[in-house]
């Protein structure tokens, strides 16, 4: 039996695209609905870029992807068909194979809808921002998943039934060689999120490693979930968050690396659903891109710090690494490609402390660092994407520790984060009342 099409036989504009879509999320919904799932689920992989508000001058989707190796069609101004060349054998001739659509929604931020397999998608998607200086992920960190369960989902009905993952692995209790492979991966290929079957058969190293999850009513997760994070603190890792639709049946999957699964009837409100996560993570970026570059100012005109010209980023672990754990680490966490995207050379302080002039391979901005077995301290400077406060915030929690303290300067992430959901509010982009 061949498997469905991903995308559209012929395109003539991108509501053709809207409608194949909506088409697929109606049979994949009937598909969950009674357990059979051919169709395959539509997802979107939403992407950063840069802003010009930071001194860089934006590409075009069209020049990014090319560079990348990517077939790009332009179907209007921002709406652009994406194919890449594969072979279908070892001896085989490679062949153009249509993968997805992408949108710009701004300068800053394209999202990427696809049909593909998870796994493949994943992958797919992973290859393109590490090869790309020019590409991020969205990081939707813990502390802004927590938000967005606090003042918004918690909140759509007592009833209503949703899903609340949580993720840590202590990958740096590992051998070096087991370490490097899941810190390349990013451990995510090994999962099957469209059936949520884990297909990991590596050696179980003994380490902490936790895959939980909540799939109940909200009213009985929001009652004991505070009191789980204080009595086990690896619940504080969320990883994943189902968002029920506010139009329609069924729901939508946000991950941590700014993937977004439809488990609804219908493309279009799977469409308003990103488009107003997009609108809240510019808010995020804006207020902690602004708060870091208040602070410095302040500094510079106060001569407080001024050698380091940046404001910090503290991130406190609450239990401290052991000395074997904090070299792993150390020596693994700067290679050309692993989940923190930064380069640099440690400067040992001591037993279990470093120093790093180094460099994020996003826009390759520099970055100092001093690395010790109870905090991180980033020193970046003005003008520097919040992008990467975020995927270091966000990391940290996955591999290091799963509870942390988080401040920009004087700030604490938490605080950063009900301020972009008022800005959010007051641009009249709320994430679950303004569709887009």
């Amino acid at each position: 039996m061949s498997s469905p099409p991903i995308v559209p036989s012929s395109v003539k504009d991108r509501f053709d695209v809207y409608r194949f879509f909506n088409g697929i999320s109606s049979e994949a919904k009937e598909g969950l609905d009674t357990g059979r799932t051919r169709t395959p689920l539509v997802k979107t992989f939403l992407l950063e870029h840069v802003s010009s508000r930071n001194g860089y001058e934006p590409k075009s989707p069209v020049d990014i992807f090319r560079d990348l190796g990517a077939e790009v069609q332009p179907i209007d101004e921002t709406f652009y068909e994406i194919g890449v060349w594969q072979k279908q054998g070892q001896n085989s001739k490679p062949r153009l194979v249509r993968k997805g659509y992408l949108e710009q929604y701004d300068e800053r931020f394209f999202a990427y809808y696809t049909a593909e397999k998870a796994t493949d998608a994943i992958r797919q998607v992973k290859r393109w921002v590490t090869d790309s200086p020019e590409l991020d992920s969205t990081w939707f960190s813990a502390h802004l998943l927590h938000a967005i369960w606090d003042r918004d989902v918690s909140r759509r009905g007592d009833e209503r039934f949703g899903r609340l993952a949580f993720r840590h692995d202590s990958v740096f209790d590992m051998p070096v060689d087991a370490v490097d492979e899941v810190v390349e991966e990013g451990d995510l290929s090994r999962v099957d999120e469209e059936d949520n079957v884990h297909v990991d058969d590596r050696p179980d190293f003994e380490r902490r490693r936790i895959r939980s999850e909540f799939r109940d009513r909200i009213g009985p997760i929001r009652k004991v979930l505070a009191r789980l994070q204080e009595t086990y603190t690896p619940l504080n890792a969320l990883y994943a968050l189902r968002i029920p639709s506010s139009a329609t049946r069924g729901s939508h999957d946000l991950y941590q690396d700014g993937r977004i699964t439809n488990r609804s009837d219908s493309f279009e409100d799977h469409r308003n659903t990103v488009r107003n996560l997009y609108r809240l993570y510019d808010s995020v970026l804006r207020i902690t891109e602004e708060s870091a570059w208040f602070a410095f100012e302040e500094q510079t005109t106060t001569n407080m710090h001024t050698s380091f010209q940046g404001v910090p980023l503290i991130i406190h672990f609450s239990e401290t690494l052991s000395e074997s754990t904090f070299n792993r680490w150390i020596s693994l966490a700067f290679r050309k490609r692993n989940a923190f995207r930064l380069w640099g050379d440690p400067i040992r302080l001591g037993p279990r402390k470093v120093h790093v002039y180094g460099a994020d391979r996003h826009l390759w901005q520099p970055i100092n660092l001093e690395m010790s077995a109870d905090r991180l301290v980033a020193i970046l400077p003005k003008g520097t994407c919040g992008n990467t406060f975020h995927r270091l915030v966000t990391n940290i929690q996955r591999y290091v520790c799963p509870k942390i303290d988080v401040w920009l300067g004087a700030k604490p992430f938490d605080e950063l984060m009900a301020q972009s959901y008022a800005l959010a509010t007051k641009r009249g982009e709320a994430v679950s009342n303004n569709p887009g």
